[in-house]
C-alpha cells in the first residue's frame, strides 16, 4: 500500500544513521474494552516523556529542554471521523444557522402580522360566536389550528427547498476547499433533522399564533356588533394595530441586523483583495515536481531539480525560473527551533522562525525585494559555509536597528544542527493567507538544503501566455523522466483567489440571507401600510372632503412608515454593534465600527422601506372622497 501512495519512497523503514525523517504522525487506534480514554491519554503521554527524553542530546539548552518536555499528546474520539472540513468551516457554518434563524423570526413575525390582521378582519364573527355561547378556548384552539397548518405546509415546501439548496450550498463549500475536489458528504435528511425542523415548526406556531389569537379572542363584544359590516370600530383597530407595528419594527431590527452582518463580511472580503503581497502575482506559475517516483533520491534528486530548473530556464517565453520547499501559498511550511549569535532569549521564549529552502534568483524572481545585502545564488550550492536570507521581522525582533550581515544562525533541532550565515535581508511577503501577521523567517539554499526534501515548487515567471507555456514545460518532465507524474500548473492570482474562497463563501451567503430580510421586512411593512390605509379610508376621504391636499396625503402615509423604520433602525443599530464584536474574528482590516457597512446597510433598508410605504401611501393619495365618505 505505500508504494501505491508514495511511490519511490519508503517512509516506514529510515536509513541507518538517518534521524528525522519525519516530524510529525497522525495516529489512529482502538482501545482496548476495559481502557478509558482518561486512561489511555495518561499511559500514552508517559510513553512519548521518555522518547523525547531518550532523543534530546545533552547540548540541548534547559530552556528549549523544558519546551520539548512540556508537550502532550491530546486523545481526540474518532466516531466522527476527522476531517478539515470542521476546522475551516465550523464557525461559518454557525454564523450560517445565526442568519438563518434572524429569517425565521422575520418570516414568523409576517406571519404574526398576517394572523392579526386576519383575525382583526373576523372580529365581527368572532364576537358572533361568543356572543351565542362559544367559548374563548375553542376559538383559541381553531386559529392555533390554522396556524400550525400554515406552519406545516411551509415546513414541507421548505424541506423540498433545502434538498436542492444543500446541494448547491455543499458546491460552495467544495468550490471553497483546495484542489476543487468535490466533497461528499451524505445531505439526505435524517431523522434528527427532520425532528429538528418538527420542533421548529410546532414552537414557532403556537408562539407567532398564540399571540394573534389571543388578542384578536380578547374582544367587547357590544361595540363589535353593534359596528358596520366590516366588523371592527375604529377603537377596536386602534387597540390592534400597534402590535402589527411593533412587529414591523422587530422585523426592520433585524434586517438592519442582517444587511450590517452582510456589508462587514463584503466590505471584510474587499480590504482582503486589497492586501499588498509584498511580490507580484501576475504572470507568475508554480507547479511541484517530487523526484522520489522517478528513483530520485538525496544528491540524485537535487541533480535532478538542477536539471530540470536549467531546462526551464531556457523555454522561450519564461523570464526567470526557481524553486523552493515549500512554495507560496501551498499551506506547507517548515520551521525550527533557532539560536541567533547576538541576541539574548527573554525568559520563557523559546526562539524559533520559519524556513523555507530556495533556488538561485528566487527573490528576483518571485518578486521580494532585498533591502540589505544580497539574495541567494548558484555560489551558494555545495558543502560550503551555508548562506541564508532573513526576511524584515526576523531582523526587527533578533537584531533590532543592529546590521544582520554576516551574523550567524544555528537551527538547534535535535539531531539535525545546522549553522548559517545570514547575507541578505528581504522584504517581508504573504506566504500561506492574506489574514497572516508575517513571522519569522530563514530562506536557505534549496542545492545547500539544511534536511533532505525530495520533491521541489517551482515559481516560474512567464512573459508569455502561462497555457502555453505550460505545454512545454509538461513535455520537458516527461522527457526527462516519464515515471514523474504530469505537473499541476497554478497561477498566483488563482493561488491568492483560492485562498479568499472561504471568505467569500460567508459573505455571498450573508449577503443573500440579507437580502431576504431585507424583502421580508419590506412585504411586512408594505402589508401593515396597505392594511392601515385600507381602515383609514372613510378618515382620509373625510380630510380630503374638508381640504387636504392628496400630496398632504401621500406626506402623512409616508411619515408613518418612516418613523416605523427609524425606530426599527435605532432598536437594531445598538444589536448590530455588539454583533460585530462576535465577528471580529472573521473581520479583516475593519475596527469595532465600521462605518461604510453601517452607513450603507441604513441607506438600503430606508429606500427600500420607503417604496415599500410609497405603494399603499400612493393609493391614499388617490382616495376619491365621495367613495371613502360611504365606505362601511
Amino acid at each position: 500500500m505505500q508504494e501505491a501512495i508514495y511511490p519511490g519512497r519508503d517512509l516506514l523503514s529510515p536509513a541507518q544513521g538517518e534521524v528525522n525523517k519525519h516530524i510529525w504522525l497522525q495516529v489512529i487506534a482502538r482501545l482496548k474494552p476495559d481502557i478509558t480514554p482518561e486512561q489511555a491519554k495518561a499511559t500514552i503521554n508517559v510513553t512519548f516523556q521518555r522518547m523525547i527524553e531518550s532523543n534530546l542530546g545533552s547540548t540541548v539548552r534547559a530552556e528549549e529542554r523544558k519546551g520539548f518536555l512540556d508537550q502532550r499528546i491530546n486523545l481526540q474520539a474518532g466516531a466522527r471521523g476527522s476531517s478539515t472540513l470542521q476546522e475551516a468551516y465550523g464557525q461559518p457554518l454557525k454564523v450560517l444557522m445565526a442568519l438563518v434563524g434572524f429569517v425565521l423570526l422575520i418570516a414568523c413575525a409576517n406571519v404574526a402580522n398576517l394572523l392579526l390582521a386576519r383575525g382583526a378582519a373576523r372580529q365581527k364573527e368572532f364576537a358572533v360566536r361568543l356572543a351565542i355561547g362559544a367559548g374563548r378556548r375553542r376559538l383559541i384552539r381553531q386559529l392555533l389550528s390554522e396556524s400550525l397548518l400554515l406552519a406545516f405546509a411551509g415546513a414541507a415546501a421548505g424541506i423540498l427547498l433545502a434538498q436542492w439548496a444543500d446541494t448547491l450550498l455543499l458546491r460552495m463549500v467544495s468550490r471553497a476547499s483546495a484542489g476543487h475536489e468535490a466533497i461528499q458528504i451524505a445531505l439526505r435528511p435524517d431523522a434528527r433533522v427532520l425532528a429538528f425542523t418538527l420542533v421548529v415548526t410546532i414552537l414557532s406556531a403556537i408562539f407567532f399564533g398564540l399571540i394573534p389569537a389571543l388578542r384578536v379572542t380578547r374582544v367587547d363584544l357590544s361595540p363589535i356588533l353593534k359596528s358596520s359590516a366590516s366588523g371592527t370600530t375604529d377603537e377596536a383597530g386602534n387597540r390592534r394595530l400597534p402590535a402589527g407595528k411593533v412587529l414591523v419594527i422587530a422585523q426592520v431590527a433585524i434586517s438592519l441586523i442582517l444587511l450590517v452582518a452582510a456589508g462587514l463580511f463584503v466590505h471584510s472580503l474587499s480590504r482582503l483583495s486589497e492586501v499588498n503581497l509584498g511580490y507580484r502575482r501576475e504572470n507568475l506559475i508554480l507547479f511541484q515536481i517530487d523526484g522520489a517516483p522517478g528513483g530520485y533520491k538525496g544528491p540524485a534528486n537535487l541533480r535532478f531539480q538542477q536539471e530540470l530548473l536549467d531546462k526551464f530556464s531556457n523555454v522561450p517565453g519564461v523570464l526567470a525560473a526557481t524553486l523552493s520547499s515549500d512554495g507560496l501559498f501551498s499551506h506547507s511550511e517548515s520551521g525550527d527551533p533557532i539560536r541567533v549569535e547576538g541576541y539574548t532569549a527573554k525568559s520563557g521564549e523559546s526562539p524559533n522562525s520559519r524556513m523555507d529552502h530556495v533556488g538561485p534568483g528566487y527573490f528576483s524572481t518571485v518578486g521580494i525585494a532585498i533591502l540589505i545585502g544580497r539574495e541567494i545564488g548558484p555560489q551558494d550550492s555545495g558543502n560550503g559555509p551555508r548562506a541564508a536570507v532573513i526576511n524584515q521581522e526576523f531582523a526587527r525582533h533578533f537584531f533590532g536597528n543592529t546590521n544582520p550581515i554576516g551574523k550567524k544562525v544555528l537551527d538547534v533541532y535535535p539531531g539535525n544542527p545546522q549553522d548559517m550565515e545570514i547575507v541578505g535581508v528581504a522584504a517581508d511577503a504573504k506566504y500561506n493567507s492574506l489574514r497572516e501577521k508575517t513571522p519569522a523567517r530563514i530562506y536557505a539554499p534549496y542545492f545547500h538544503p539544511m534536511w533532505e526534501h525530495s520533491y521541489a515548487i517551482y515559481e516560474i515567471r512567464t512573459q508569455a501566455d502561462p497555457a502555453s507555456v505550460g505545454a512545454t514545460l509538461r513535455k520537458i518532465v516527461q522527457e526527462t523522466n516519464s515515471a514523474i507524474p504530469p505537473i499541476e500548473i497554478k497561477t498566483m492570482p488563482g493561488l491568492v483567489d483560492d485562498s479568499l474562497d472561504t471568505d467569500r463563501f460567508i459573505a455571498r451567503l450573508a449577503a443573500v440571507f440579507g437580502l431576504l430580510a431585507l424583502l421580508l421586512a419590506s412585504i411586512g411593512l408594505y402589508g401593515i401600510m396597505t392594511y392601515t390605509v385600507a381602515r383609514r379610508t372613510r378618515d382620509i376621504g373625510i380630510r380630503m372632503a374638508l381640504g387636504a391636499q392628496p400630496g398632504g396625503v401621500l406626506r402623512f402615509v409616508l411619515r408613518e412608515t418612516l418613523l416605523l423604520v427609524l425606530i426599527g433602525v435605532a432598536v437594531g443599530l445598538p444589536v448590530a454593534f455588539a454583533g460585530t464584536h462576535l465577528l471580529k474574528s472573521m473581520l479583516f482590516g475593519l475596527g469595532l465600527v465600521d462605518p461604510v457597512a453601517i452607513v450603507a446597510s441604513t441607506l438600503a433598508l430606508v429606500a427600500v422601506a420607503a417604496f415599500a410605504g410609497f405603494l399603499p401611501a400612493r393609493r391614499a393619495m388617490l382616495v376619491d372622497p365621495m367613495i371613502a365618505l360611504r365606505y362601511e
